[in-house]
């Protein structure tokens, strides 16, 4: 790619991230809204002298991250006052920072496709997550906050990313012809004209390579569920994927060991007791 296709391709990936930044944004106030309309309505929110230790919790998790979105969950444990054990599984869709839509303006019908791209990637993390209480929140309501950290394993999974390709052929009379085919990007094999756009995501099921790796995260959460009950939090970070034996997302970037990201999530659950 030329640097200024590059340049356009970093600008467009920083807007995808800024639209789930807002997207999940929007989310979270909307689900803070409903919490306090609820309130309205007469749901009583916790007083002092109902105030109870509960040592489980179990949340369910949304998250975007600098190069896709996810979704989680949590099962953790109250280890002491101070500090939340939990173990911690997301899946999330990873993409380049270099990768940009495009379609080919010289057949009528192309589909949009990325030039350039080998495999189509999910990650599947599985660790152990610990939350360190920073500040509490009074009994009256506020925020939360609590510094987080995370790590475990990390498997990627990289399905084969398909194009059609339209080869021409020369009929024995002069006349042409023309095939659609279904191929792997290949630079050395046909140029950008000839992509007529990207094969059916389906195409490659059964090729799914996995490559395993490990996963580190730091962040803070913002716990402000109005009743102890129920979590309701927000969480930005950093985390950082490493596989040794390299995902490849695109053509120019096939060794690719490490990949940071920062996120932010928001997660919804309860807790409760055991007896």
């Amino acid at each position: 790619m030329t640097s200024s296709t590059e340049a356009v391709a970093r600008v467009h990936h920083q807007l995808l991230f800024m639209q789930r930044m807002i997207f999940l944004l929007g989310l979270l106030l909307f689900i803070t809204l409903s919490e306090n309309v609820e309130a309205q309505r007469g749901f009583a929110a916790d007083t002092l002298e109902d105030l109870i230790i509960y040592s489980n919790e179990r949340s369910g998790v949304v998250v975007a991250h600098s190069r896709g979105l996810g979704i989680g969950y949590r099962a953790g444990k109250n280890v002491n006052a101070f500090r939340t054990r939990s173990i911690a599984v997301e899946l999330v869709s990873i993409n380049s920072g270099k990768q940009i839509k495009t379609i080919n303006p010289y057949y009528a019908n192309s589909k949009r496709y990325t030039y350039g791209k080998l495999n189509d990637v999910l990650l599947l993390r599985a660790g152990m997550s610990n939350k360190m209480l920073l500040n509490r929140k009074p009994y009256w309501g506020g925020v939360e906050v609590r510094f987080i950290y995370e790590g475990g394993l990390s498997l990627g999974l990289m399905k084969p990313y398909y194009l059609f390709v339209i080869k021409i052929n020369q009929l024995p009379f002069g006349g042409l012809d023309y095939v659609i085919e279904t191929q792997r990007f290949n630079a050395d094999s046909y140029s950008w004209d000839d992509i007529y756009g990207r094969a059916p995501f389906t195409k490659g099921l059964n090729e799914i390579k996995l490559v395993p790796g490990a996963y580190a995260k730091v962040g803070f959460n913002f716990e402000f569920g109005a009743v102890k009950t129920t979590t309701r939090a927000f969480e930005a970070g950093v985390i950082t994927d490493f596989f040794p034996q390299n995902l490849a997302i695109m053509d120019d970037a096939r060794n690719q060991k490490l990949f940071l990201n920062f996120y932010i999530s928001y997660a919804f659950g309860k807790r409760f007791n055991k007896y």
